[in-house]
């Protein structure tokens, strides 16, 4: 069996390399710390002492009586009343006429024509009653 040493130096190198890192590794997740100390007098400061206050006794204030608000007013609206408006009844304006002008001879038709113009709205009476008028003789 032959041995080479170039390859069983190349094969020492590359465990050594393997080595080292695995050691690196495993270093950096130790969490190694180091610390020196030097002894010497230490001053404590004593615990503090917690004392309870003396009881405080006082009169208590006598008791306090309060009337009742009287309610407030209420107000009744007046009950609704409900009439019907009065019946109106409507008759037939008379024609206005002046009194020293001779009125004109109207027939029947006409007449009852005259009489119907009092039905209507009071801004067209007017204008029914010229027409009738205009009918005349």
């Amino acid at each position: 069996m032959s041995f080479h040493r170039a390859a069983i130096a190349t094969w020492a190198a590359s465990a050594a390399i393997v080595a080292a890192a695995l050691s690196m590794a495993a270093a950096a997740h130790a969490e190694v710390n180091l610390s020196f100390g030097i002894g010497g007098p230490v001053y404590e400061q004593p615990a503090p002492v917690y004392v309870n206050p003396p009881p405080v006794y006082y009169q208590p204030a006598p008791p306090v009586y309060y009337q009742p608000a009287p309610p407030p007013p209420v107000y009744y609206p007046p009950p609704a009343y409900y009439q019907p408006p009065p019946p109106a009844y409507y008759r037939p304006a008379q024609p206005y006429y002046p009194q020293n002008i001779e009125r004109p001879r109207l027939s029947d038709m006409q007449r009852r024509a005259l009489d119907n113009c009092s039905l209507l709205a009071p801004r067209e009476q007017g204008r029914c009653r010229a027409t009738v008028m205009s009918t005349t003789r």
